[in-house]
């Protein structure tokens, strides 16, 4: 397994992120010493890629003790995201990105209720990206696979299994939508 090689340059982690999650084996990351991390989202891949591989986030990590900070600092410094979770306006994806989301917020929409809280939650976070112009990496990575491991039946909405969202999580990678970078990645 090649292990990646991140730089402070967050176009080109973008890349490398977009690439991984294009393998068939995106799930396992690289750790030291041969060892590997099972990963269950496109977003944990390239937060363990970025943790493990950045070598700015030893750094952060040593600044800071709360797990969500560093994962949004590590996020926003090696990928130059300039919102936490990945968020970007939907408008700036090119229409075949935008029509796999739309499918997937119509058809999560349609699906008759979850019996458990937490699926219930990602059907209706889902669903609601029909009516928001803001989207993130974060939902879509994160909800679409919560669904999908909760009932991957077509039927119940979750059309995407985990190996589709990390295709279409590289696809948007790739897009650079403006409003997800930060104005100094943006030059």
């Amino acid at each position: 397994m090649r292990t990646p090689v991140f730089t402070d340059d967050p176009a080109a982690n973008r890349q490398i992120w977009a690439e991984w999650l294009r393998r068939s084996d995106w799930q396992d990351v690289p750790r030291g010493q041969g060892q590997t991390q099972e990963c269950r989202t496109p977003w944990d891949a390239g937060y363990a890629l970025a943790r493990e591989h950045w070598p700015s986030s030893h750094a952060i990590i040593a600044e800071d003790t709360d797990p969500l900070d560093i994962e949004d600092e590590i996020m926003a410094g090696c990928y130059g995201f300039g919102e936490e979770a990945g968020a970007f306006n939907a408008a700036e994806l090119t229409d075949r990105l935008r029509n796999v989301v739309h499918m997937v917020a119509r058809a999560v929409r349609s699906a008759p209720p979850y019996p458990g809280r937490d699926a219930q939650d990602a059907k209706e976070i889902l669903g609601d990206l029909l009516d928001t112009s803001e989207w993130s990496l974060y939902i879509l990575s994160v909800a679409t696979i919560d669904l999908w491991e909760y009932d991957p039946s077509p039927v119940r909405g979750a059309i995407l299994g985990p190996t589709e969202v990390a295709r279409l999580i590289a696809d948007i990678l790739d897009a650079a939508p403006p409003s997800l970078l930060t104005p100094a990645a943006e030059e």
